[in-house]
């Protein structure tokens, strides 16, 4: 019986030790799973926003590609009205006069309207984009869209430059090719292509 006790006393702090250690890897094991959830929710967090400039992207390219499709479309059909055959009788000869005359009016209109977008255009001055291209152009380093948003409302308070504007503009031009992107820890930024700087003089179309 007393050699018992002595056994179940001298296996004590076999026991204890044992359970300090158990315990500690568990603390480990949870310390090491609550660093990757927090690293997978903040991947999750970059790939939403991601997902929502580029949705934002898709719409504003789908709307473009819509509006050329409509001005095309537009074009194809006014040329493939055909000619209507000039009456032979004395009517017909009145209505031909008054079909000159009403082409006359059509030849002469759409020079008048096409010289209004010219005027407007000039007014407006450069676009958005021309003057992102111009100002990543000038500084030579990668820079974020919060820098690019300030230095251009500085440069042009009267156009209302918002920062929203702005990264929808860049990540429109990176898609197309005309500005790079890269990325720092968390921050996001912006460099002019080295092909497209060289002609910053020139209106970059969407």
């Amino acid at each position: 019986m007393a050699e018992n006790l002595d056994e179940t006393a001298s296996l004590g702090p076999v026991y204890a030790a044992r359970l300090a250690e158990d315990l500690k890897r568990n603390a480990e094991e949870q310390e090491r799973l609550a660093s990757e959830v927090a690293a997978l929710q903040e991947k999750m967090a970059t790939l939403r926003h991601n997902q929502a400039l580029l949705v934002n992207m898709q719409q504003a390219l789908g709307h473009t590609e819509q509006s050329d499709e409509s001005a095309t479309a537009g074009g194809a059909e006014t040329a493939s009205v055909p000619r209507q055959a000039t009456p032979t009788t004395q009517a017909g000869k009145v209505q031909t006069g008054r079909a000159k005359k009403s082409t006359a009016v059509a030849k002469t209109a759409p020079a008048a309207h096409s010289t209004q977008p010219t005027k407007q255009g000039k007014d407006q001055g450069p676009t958005l984009r021309d003057l992102v291209v111009t100002h990543l152009s000038h500084e030579g380093e990668p820079r974020s869209a919060i820098d690019v948003a300030d230095a251009l409302s500085k440069e042009h308070p009267e156009r209302g430059i918002k920062i929203t504007v702005v990264r929808s503009t860049l990540e429109a031009m990176v898609a197309k090719g005309h500005v790079r992107r890269s990325k720092r820890g968390k921050s996001v930024f912006y460099t002019a292509d080295a092909v497209r700087s060289a002609s910053t003089s020139q209106p970059v179309t969407a």
